[in-house]
């Protein structure tokens, strides 16, 4: 029987959805999973309700709230409950994708000596995976963009892309041709929408639907602005699209001309990979600015736009849309420039270096 891996990830779907792709592979080569999450949050919750194989709930609680007696008593008991998991499953390696949630598992996989690789999918290197190089020996660092290697001078880095799972990637090439009859536009904010940035393009993209009836707009809002929106839209109802959640990522990427959206690493690649001209809206309060980073390494590509949300003003964005609508040329360019871009396999090339470690280990 092949040796066990371990996986810590958790929080956000930016951190489960790369360290799931990984999983995927790993266990289609017949080697059994353990996965550790802090079990907190929803994303944690749906991933826990259809993992198949040893699972441990921690319990990590965000280190920003340690100064609360009850959060530091249960962080200290995840880190009691990630050392019991690791010493009875005694994985041969341990692969995390960074964030709080995966702090007591890397300090008690080196407690155990188990070696431990990471990935990181944004261009800033996040504050766990920071703290974990400095202060711990870690075997390697999986990065997505070429800007994160110079963050992190004293482990060994590969630049290997975002791991994106195989339904993602179903979705993204099995979809229709884009109907040439309408001028679509997306927007999206992430599966829990972006209220600043629904308030920022709602009103722009009611007046560009209404002075062209072909104009189109899918907008994924989150639940939040869903009602409000609702009534936004009433006047061009017939041209708009309003969901708090799409499904079908790939399809919707796929069928639109331009897109608007946040910038997390996932939907970056994601972009990327379908080629769709695209409106970078960073989220402003994300940790370390690292949207931006995201949004602006894409940029350099010549495939997106980046705006600031905080200092775009409504004519500004505006003058960016109606470039974008009008010019088709340039459409054209953002998109041939996306697929200049490598298209690696880059879950395959992290299975490849977890998998190096586990050869390694004792």
């Amino acid at each position: 029987m092949k040796e066990t891996i371990a996986i810590a990830c958790g929080g956000t779907g930016g951190h489960i959805n790369p360290a799931m792709a990984v999983a995927e592979r790993l266990r289609e080569m017949g080697h059994p999973m353990a996965l550790i999450l802090s079990g907190k949050r929803e994303a944690e919750v749906k991933t826990a309700t259809t993992w198949e194989g040893a699972l441990l709930k921690s319990g990590m609680c965000a280190l920003s709230a340690m100064r609360n007696p009850l959060v530091a008593l249960a962080n200290l008991r995840a880190f009691w409950r990630c050392y019991r998991f690791l010493k009875r499953q005694r994985p041969a390696v341990l692969f995390t994708t960074g964030g709080y949630t995966c702090f007591p598992a890397v300090v008690m996989a080196r407690f155990l000596h188990i070696p431990v690789v990471f990935h990181e999918a944004n261009s800033l290197a996040g504050a766990a995976i920071r703290f974990c190089v400095k202060h711990f020996h870690i075997e390697a660092v999986a990065t997505s963009f070429k800007e994160t290697a110079p963050q992190l001078p004293n482990v060994r880095t590969v630049l290997t892309g975002l791991p994106l799972r195989k339904n993602v990637l179903a979705h993204l090439s099995n979809v229709e041709k884009r109907d040439e009859r309408f001028f679509t536009v997306l927007i999206t904010g992430g599966s829990q929408g972006a209220h600043g940035m629904n308030v920022l393009v709602a009103p722009l993209l009611i007046s560009l639907a209404k002075a062209d009836p072909k104009v189109r707009i899918v907008h994924q809002c989150g639940t939040y602005d869903y009602e409000t929106l609702t009534k936004s839209y009433a006047d061009v109802a017939e041209q708009v699209t309003l969901t708090p959640f799409i499904e079908d990522m790939g399809k919707a990427y796929q069928s639109a001309d331009i897109v608007i959206a946040r910038a997390g690493a996932a939907t970056c690649f994601e972009l990327a990979r379908c080629a769709v001209p695209t409106i970078f809206i960073p989220l402003p309060t994300a940790a370390d600015d690292h949207q931006r980073k995201n949004a602006e390494a894409f940029a350099r590509c010549g495939g997106a736009i980046c705006l600031d949300q905080n200092r775009t003003t409504p004519e500004q964005f505006a003058d960016v849309l109606r470039t974008l609508y009008h010019d088709a040329d340039l459409r054209q360019q953002m998109r041939e420039a996306f697929l200049k871009m490598p298209q690696s396999d880059a879950t395959q090339a992290v299975t490849a270096l977890v998998l190096e470690y586990l050869r390694s280990a004792p």
